[in-house]
Order: structure tokens, then C-alpha cells, then sequence
């Protein structure tokens, strides 16, 4: 109650001087709420960069699996290490002939 009583005795120009320091303390708050290095602007702009670096983490994870499972197929399965010579890296068997056409 004192606050209020202390409001009522300023004259108009304190009074107007009252609010307009009010004013532009509450705009300096939004200013700093948005761009300060902690603001809500620089949390977004993070907040798609993780959004950005967990999809790419995915696909990595995603890329690595597969290559487990084709390690694991060159290790234990001769048949699929044969193919893989053959297509990646033009091997042939043990008298073996190829014919080239163009």
C-alpha cells in the first residue's frame, strides 16, 4: 500500500517520467530476451542446428549399420565375397573367359 500511496502524491510530470522509464526498461527486456547470446532468437536458430546435426546423425548411423551387415556378409558368406570381387573389382575365376562387346 505504500507503493500506491507514493504513486498518488507525483505530480503529473513525475508521474509521466515514472512510466516512461517503466516503458523503456520493459523495452530494454524484450531486446535483451530476444537478442542477447542466451535470447530466444539464438536458442532457435540452435534448436534447428541440433534438429539439422541429429538427422545427419541418423543417416550416419543408418550407413553404418549397413556396412556392418556387409562386413559381416564378406567375413562369413564366400559366396557374397565372390560376388563382391566380381562387381566392384572385375575379378574372374580360374579359367574363366570374357567376352567384351561394344
Amino acid at each position: 500500500m505504500g507503493l500506491t500511496k507514493t504513486i498518488k502524491q507525483l505530480n503529473h510530470k513525475e508521474f509521466r517520467l515514472l512510466v516512461l522509464i517503466g516503458f523503456l526498461s520493459l523495452c530494454a527486456l524484450i531486446a535483451w530476451l530476444l537478442f542477447s547470446a542466451n535470447g530466444i532468437l539464438t536458442y532457435r536458430d540452435l534448436k534447428k542446428q541440433l534438429a539439422d546435426v541429429q538427422l545427419i546423425n541418423e543417416d550416419l548411423e543408418e550407413e553404418n549399420r549397413l556396412l556392418r551387415e556387409k562386413i559381416d556378409k564378406i567375413v562369413n558368406d564366400p559366396n557374397y565375397l565372390e560376388e563382391v570381387s566380381r562387381d566392384e573389382f572385375n575379378l574372374l575365376k580360374k579359367d574363366e573367359v570374357v567376352f567384351e562387346f561394344k
